[in-house]
């Protein structure tokens, strides 16, 4: 039986990998701060092991024995006030993976890194793995640590095979913490929704995970690939959820100069020392069109994508089922 050592499983991509690694016959050790974060504690094949990213000789230690490391942890925090908030999860915590692989002897290391890290385009023109960063996602501090992160990893390709997996925007069950989860609980049941102009891609957890267990085989290392699907406007995205669940709700965009002006009055808080997720960055990011192709991927790793409805359906039926 093969072994995986998974960093970030209380995370949505990190729960449904683990339950996806399980039914395909490996055996999954995981670091986690709580074995009580975890929603399924008590799984067969599965070692929960408490710690973090900044302890290196436990990570040593716990990847011995591994076949494959997927790395998913990281910080995604949006209120954060300083780029070196960041830095100890996602640029350090990265670093100590890599050298407790290398020790190891690893066959495959799997980083898991941000679609935002990469050029982002147009309905007509949607970004790829070739597009460098742009535009408001250079001045997000999250996206910055992540390019610095991916940035060693690319460093240390010719030492460890590592493939890079970047996920657009991710949606599915057992995003128990909420994290991407909070688009839907959002709007869930809601009369009035507010959404803004721009749009994003959304892709389903369950695809991810088969794509990270794919890339297991893969024996050319620093191959990247960003796991998007749909290009939606949030107003199409809203209006697919009001329709999977029944929903009366009404839909109400906002002027681009307003959620600006909050975003800045986000800003004028965050000077004063107040952690808020409101910035002008976070702003700017609601108003463009962020799309992505997922050609690569398809090509390389087979991936059939399930649709973005399904992927609405499933995170509404966690939701519906456990509030």
């Amino acid at each position: 039986m093969d072994k995986v050592f998974v960093t970030g499983i209380n995370g949505l991509l990190g729960t449904n990998l683990a339950f996806m690694l399980i039914e395909q016959g490996f055996y999954v050790t995981a670091l986690i701060r709580r074995k009580s974060n975890f929603v399924k504690p008590e799984l067969k094949n599965l070692r929960l092991v408490e710690g973090d990213l900044s302890d290196l000789n436990k990570i040593i230690d716990e990847v011995k024995g591994c076949r494959y490391v997927v790395h998913t942890a990281a910080n995604t925090s949006q209120g954060l006030l300083k780029l070196k908030d960041y830095h100890q999860t996602n640029v350090q915590g990265t670093e100590n993976i890599i050298k407790a692989c290398i020790q190891n002897n690893i066959e495959k290391l799997i980083y898991i890194g941000s679609a935002n890290t990469y050029g982002y385009g147009s309905l007509a023109d949607p970004g790829n793995e070739c597009k460098p960063i742009k535009a408001p996602f250079t001045k997000s501090l999250y996206a910055i640590s992540k390019k610095q992160a991916q940035d060693i990893i690319d460093k240390e390709t010719a030492r460890l095979n590592i493939t890079t997996i970047s996920p657009t925007f991710m949606l599915g069950a057992y995003d128990t913490k909420p994290s991407s989860g909070k688009i839907i609980l959002y709007a869930l049941n809601k009369r009035f929704v507010f959404y803004p102009s721009g749009g994003k891609n959304f892709v389903h957890v369950a695809d991810v995970a088969k794509a990270i267990i794919k890339a297991f085989a893969l024996k050319q290392s620093g191959e990247k690939y960003i796991l998007a699907n749909e290009n939606l406007s949030y107003k199409e995205f809203y209006k697919k959820m009001v329709f999977i669940n029944s929903q009366k709700t009404v839909l109400i965009r906002i002027p681009d100069y307003l959620l600006l002006a909050i975003g800045l009055i986000g800003d004028l808080f965050r000077i004063l020392k107040f952690k808020t997720n409101i910035s002008f960055v976070n702003a700017r990011i609601l108003i463009i069109n962020n799309y992505y192709n997922n050609k690569k991927a398809k090509q390389d790793l087979g991936i059939n994508f399930s649709s973005v409805d399904k992927a609405i359906y499933d995170s509404l039926n966690f939701y519906n089922n456990t509030l």
